[in-house]
């Protein structure tokens, strides 16, 4: 596996687990949500934009990705040799949040600060865990609303290529493995 997309919702892990996988296969490492917005989090960028970026991404030999995006990534997707889905429990990556805001809070470097936002954030991400029907986005470019029930659907065509890991325990499995190839 030299082409791998991460994906999972906030607290899942996404990008310690780019990190590592990045080292081990010492490929190029890109967070979609870069090429989704300015910075990461400024200007939302145009569905062309980011299909340039993907297009460029997809060219390279190797690489890893990851990002909760799903409606306009379907090149990314298809040219993965595995989509790895961190599809952890909410007691695993509720607490995993709240632990990151406070870090960065501390370190003056939380670009949505305060315990309003990250209730907010919380109340907000409640819904990809509770909500049984499928998202279906408004647009390709919909960034927010995804749930649980519209990975699972969405991933279908996908379905020889996921690692889904929905443990601590089956993404240890997943970097030893990785590890044992390199």
């Amino acid at each position: 596996m030299q082409r791998i997309h991460i994906l999972g919702a906030a607290g899942s892990g996404k990008t310690t687990l780019a990190g590592q996988v990045t080292a081990r296969l010492d490929v190029p490492w890109h967070e979609l949500d870069a090429i989704a917005y300015e910075g990461g989090f400024a200007r939302k960028r145009t569905l062309d934009e980011r299909l340039a970026s993907l297009q460029a991404i997809v060219a390279q030999l190797g690489w890893v990705t990851e990002g909760f995006y799903l409606w306009w990534i379907d090149d990314l997707l298809q040219a993965a040799d595995a989509i790895v889905w961190l599809d952890l429990p909410w007691f695993i990556s509720m607490p995993r949040i709240i632990t990151r805001h406070v870090k960065l809070s501390l370190a003056g470097k939380n670009r949505h600060p305060g315990v309003i936002r990250l209730l907010g954030f919380a109340w907000g991400c409640r819904t990809h865990y509770l909500e049984k029907t499928p998202n279906i986005p408004k647009a390709p470019d919909q960034d927010s609303g995804v749930n649980r029930a519209g990975v699972a659907e969405y991933l279908a065509p996908y379905a020889h290529k996921i690692v889904q890991c929905r443990r601590p325990a089956d993404v240890s499995a997943l970097l030893a493995g990785l590890h044992g190839a390199g």
